[in-house]
């Protein structure tokens, strides 16, 4: 039996247009492998960085800390890095979820994967 992690984590709730998986957890730290429709381009990547920054913009004028954000290009993929350490635990679903709904505003967006390959069998007494 596969865990099923969009739904443990209530991403399906998020009532997101583009695809979304997770393949596992990796601690207090979330990859977001970002997947376009098309090209990657200075234009799109600006749009996705300015998303998110204006969805967490209202956290940083409060002073409030939502975590370590750093977003970079690569050939087939825009990657979102977050990484929780020192997030009050009020905070982190915010943090989490944040960056998916900040995306659901970019168009063209295919996929998102989330800690894409950290996939590992969960025993089933876990489940």
């Amino acid at each position: 039996m596969d865990f099923d992690w969009i739904k443990s984590m209530g991403f399906d709730k998020l009532g997101l247009y583009y695809n979304i998986k997770m393949d596992g957890l990796e601690g207090e730290c979330f990859d977001y492998s970002v997947y376009l429709d098309g090209e990657i381009t200075e234009e799109k990547y600006k749009e996705i960085y300015k998303a998110v920054d204006e969805f967490f913009e209202p956290y940083y004028e409060k002073d409030i800390y939502t975590g370590y954000l750093d977003i970079s290009a690569y050939d087939e993929k825009i990657l979102i890095y977050l990484d929780l350490g020192n997030v009050n635990p009020q905070y982190e679903n915010v943090s989490i979820n944040g960056i998916l709904q900040a995306l659901n505003n970019v168009s063209g967006i295919k996929s998102v994967v989330i800690n894409e390959g950290a996939g590992f069998d969960i025993p089933d007494e876990y489940i």
